[in-house]
């Protein structure tokens, strides 16, 4: 391609967005495979295809409404993994050289918050528009834009049902979702939908008689103060989770609903948000322990943190922990008694301080611009030392905390991936292999190679397996004891075994998308880059792919439904000579195997053939499909261009072929049901069970560094592989812990959901505490528990708490709020954890 091309595509795909440009949402492995094909990207494969027809099916939810304004994107979809964004441009031009399939996911980028920086709104806000407040009205879902005037939403609704304009009409919103409550959300002129907050799905009605607003003091119901649910305001459960934690701190919530902050408001820090947030949280403490109603809407305080920060507007789905760390940073500095900071300049550790003294001298730096509600309740002090493994210099840092993020003990987590294996006689069958997700693609091969051998000749020779940053130290100090890849079933024994051992140097590891070859795995791709959605294929081919380069080169061959021209099955490989190659070498490797992979022998012969072949070509990234027949005797250059051959297949053999790979299927899942029902058995097995307790000895165990984390040595002045060691030293009032579950790469998302033990009473950590001094306020009760269910795209937030008033937990669920049993507090979607020290318990 063109060097200028080149250059064009990259200046559109690195530009920054300005507020009103457009963009689309695409496939991000549409995109991926397209960045290979013109060369953005560097490629492995031997043939890179072009990636074809850009497909927004996958990402839209479907709808009768194919209006683009209301075309939505999946609740569920992973930025960066499902999704990215291409400007309105590249999109353009993408269109002369590719089709797509269905309406395109169009955005605009809008004003983030009370800054004037663009962000593309990914997500629009739901609405449901009514004719009036009778329950029998009609209704129209549509989907509008934060920065939607509120004049132009009368507008549509006016428009929508035949209603005139007048100066006594005004918008109504639903304040539940049964639209039986209902406010006025009228505002200024040039007030938009960002500026009110609403419900998810809210309806909205315009009409001129005075409307029932629903009001908390109307009722006569007494409630347990504190058990009052939060109504999701769309996709606000992780708010809602992190906010119940934090309402069950008792002093803090005293702090609040005795209005002891209102007096040291600070709204001159510039660090803070002038008090909005501290003032929109109390007044929501106020309403929660009114004991006045059973569920309140925490708009106020979501709209005061949208304003500042912008990343928890909209609909997204956001993440508890970070909501609450959040929070209480911005309480912190909302209420700072320190007005006017002093500037303090750290010292570096020179050795000749002991650790109390260092300590105590970090924590009166901090404390000279730190003093809150929040710091007294929720600040610690961890110790840090780091060791250069060739000098011995060691550095000591004594730093505030108001988390505890802990990992999980035995990083080695095994994974399930589904193999389907194409053998060359035609055979497909699909595998479940379980290994180390740090593993890479070789190991893989290795593992489904060796389910083939029996369990008594097999050996457990691996190659080296790379796992990145993980500390070997702290891996060789917790093994894993359940070794799940022991447990494989052996394949010799499976009924339909005919002897077929695959050898690796015999398989060709590639990931289909489409029923087209995506991406050609290389040896050392890591497992982490494949994700659960990923279709992996394992190809048997005829000659060894290691070693020198061989004669033939493998061509990738896909199948098209005839009368729909839409791609079905799995591709296959042709082994076709790499030099002097003719479209007559490309019709005899197809006729020799097609039948292989094709039902042609069970169909009635009729004058129409049963399939066409022809050479889809692309060179200087022009496309060109010419019938195979027609290429008999024209030479086929792999250096100079990219070819993949498509097969069109008469509807009789697609037909009897899907009803094949229909049965196939339902045996696979026979299979795979007895596989799981077998292993189910033997997770009955008692098996050790992790606790808090090895997560905190995790924590405080000494790493050594990655080569990726050198480490700036003062002696040897310059980067040097060093140890780290985290303990604990001052230990805060009210403790919260994160359990780090969730594990992000560039490529790979991926949550664990390992059972931790957590004690609800007497959590002791005086054996992970330096300073003598505070190991006996080290025992801490749980107050309060942060749950992710589900995954990362689709997951859901609840929390469980103790009520400080009837001393009792409960489980809150957005607005539901329930008894639970103390056995049920902790399970496997326990995510942060809230503890209050002993010498604190009310």
């Amino acid at each position: 391609m063109p060097a200028e091309q080149l250059e064009k595509y990259k200046k559109w795909l690195s530009k920054e967005p300005q507020i009103g440009d457009k963009y689309v949402i695409i496939d991000a492995k549409w995109l991926e495979h397209w960045k290979r094909f013109v060369g953005l990207e560097e490629s492995h494969e031997q043939v890179v295809t072009d990636p074809g027809e850009i497909d927004f099916t996958k990402l839209a939810v479907h709808s009768k409404d194919n209006h683009p304004q209301n075309i939505q994107l999946r609740a569920d979809a992973v930025e960066g993994n499902d999704y990215t964004f291409i400007p309105y441009e590249l999109f353009e031009n993408l269109l002369e050289t590719h089709k797509k399939n269905g309406t395109e996911i169009v955005r605009k980028a809008v004003k983030q918050g009370n800054y004037f920086d663009a962000v593309i709104e990914t997500f629009l806000i739901p609405l449901r528009l009514r004719e009036s407040r009778a329950a029998n009205a009609k209704c129209r879902q549509i989907y509008r834009s934060r920065r939607t005037k509120l004049e132009d939403l009368k507008k549509t609704i006016c428009n929508e049902f035949n209603i005139l304009e007048t100066s006594n009409h005004y918008l109504y919103a639903s304040t539940n979702e049964q639209g039986s409550n209902w406010e006025v959300i009228d505002e200024p002129f040039d007030a938009v939908l960002e500026d009110i907050d609403l419900i998810k799905d809210a309806y909205i009605i315009y009409e001129s008689k005075p409307l029932a607003i629903r009001s908390a003091n109307s009722s006569r119901t007494l409630y347990v103060q504190g058990l009052c649910g939060l109504t999701n305001l769309g996709n606000t459960c992780f708010m809602n989770s992190a906010l119940q934690c934090l309402s069950n701190v008792p002093e803090l919530t005293k702090y609040f609903f005795d209005d002891e902050y209102r007096e040291h408001i600070n709204r001159n820090n510039p660090l803070g948000m002038k008090g909005d947030v501290a003032q929109a949280y109390g007044e929501l403490i106020h309403e929660m322990w009114s004991g006045k109603t059973s569920y309140c809407a925490p708009k106020s305080l979501k709209h005061n943190v949208a304003r500042y920060a912008p990343q928890f507007s909209g609909y997204a789905q956001q993440d508890s922990q970070e909501f609450m760390s959040f929070l209480l940073d911005g309480l912190h500095e909302d209420l700072n008694l320190v007005k006017q900071k002093p500037y303090v300049e750290k010292k570096d550790d020179d050795g000749t301080l002991d650790d109390a003294a260092l300590a105590a001298q970090d924590w009166e730096y901090y404390r000279k611009r730190n003093q809150s509600k929040i710091h007294e309740l929720f600040h610690g002090q961890i110790k840090s030392v780091v060791q250069c493994l060739t000098c011995q210099t060691k550095a000591r840092t004594f730093d505030p905390i108001c988390f505890l993020s802990l990992p999980l003990p035995n990083k080695k987590k095994i994974r399930t991936y589904k193999i389907d294996y194409v053998r060359i006689n035609g055979q497909i069958k699909s595998y479940h292999i379980k290994i180390d997700e740090h593993s890479r693609v070789s190991n893989l091969v290795d593992a489904f190679c060796s389910r083939f051998q029996p369990k008594e000749k097999k050996t457990n020779q691996e190659k080296p397996m790379d796992i990145g940053d993980q500390s070997e130290s702290k891996d060789a100090a917790y093994p894993d004891e359940n070794n799940e890849e022991d447990d494989e079933e052996d394949l010799t024994k499976a009924a339909d075994f005919d002897g077929h051992q695959p050898k690796p140097d015999y398989i060709l590891s590639a990931e289909v998308y489409n029923h087209r070859i995506h991406l050609q795995y290389n040896d050392n791709t890591p497992l982490t880059r494949i994700l659960d959605r990923d279709q992996v294929v394992f190809f048997e081919v005829p000659d060894p792919i290691t070693g020198e380069k061989k004669e033939n080169i493998l061509m990738p061959c896909t199948f098209r439904e005839g009368n729909y021209r839409q791609n079905f099955g799995l591709p296959i490989y042709l082994s076709v000579p790499r030099k002097n190659c003719t479209g007559k070498h490309v019709q005899d490797a197809l006729q020799k195997v097609i039948g292989n992979f094709l039902p042609l022998s069970s169909v009635k012969s009729s004058d129409k053939p049963l399939y066409t072949a022809s050479l889809q070509t692309s060179q200087n990234y022009h496309q060109q499909l010419k019938l195979l027949s027609n290429y008999l005797d024209e030479p086929i250059d792999f250096g100079r261009m990219n070819v993949e051959l498509v097969v069109e297949v008469s509807s009789t053999v697609v037909d009897l072929y899907k009803k094949q790979q229909e049965d196939r299927r339902e045996e696979d899942e026979k299979n795979q049901r007895l596989l799981t029902e077998n292993n189910n058995r033997k997770d009955g097995q008692p098996k050790r069970v992790t606790t808090l307790l090895d997560c905190f000895r995790y924590f405080t165990t000494k790493e050594t560094l990655s080569d990726n984390d050198l480490w700036s040595c003062p002696n040897c002045k310059q980067l040097k592989k060093a140890t780290k060691k985290f303990d604990l030293w001052l230990l805060p009032k009210i403790l919260i812990v994160q359990l780090k579950r969730f594990n992000y790469t560039r490529y790979y998302r991926d949550k664990i959901d390992t059972f931790i033990d957590c004690p609800l009473r007497e959590l002791d950590l005086s054996q992970f505490v330096l300073n003598s001094s505070e190991k006996s306020t080290a025992k801490y009760d749980l107050i309060g528990v942060s749950n992710h269910m589900g995954g990362l795209g689709g997951g859901h937030y609840t929390a469980h708490a103790k009520n400080s008033v009837d001393r009792k937990w409960h489980s809150f669920d957005d607005s539901y709020v329930s008894d639970i049993s103390e056995d049920s507090v902790i399970s496997k979607a326990a995510y942060v954890l809230i503890y209050q020290q002993k010498t604190q318990t009310n």
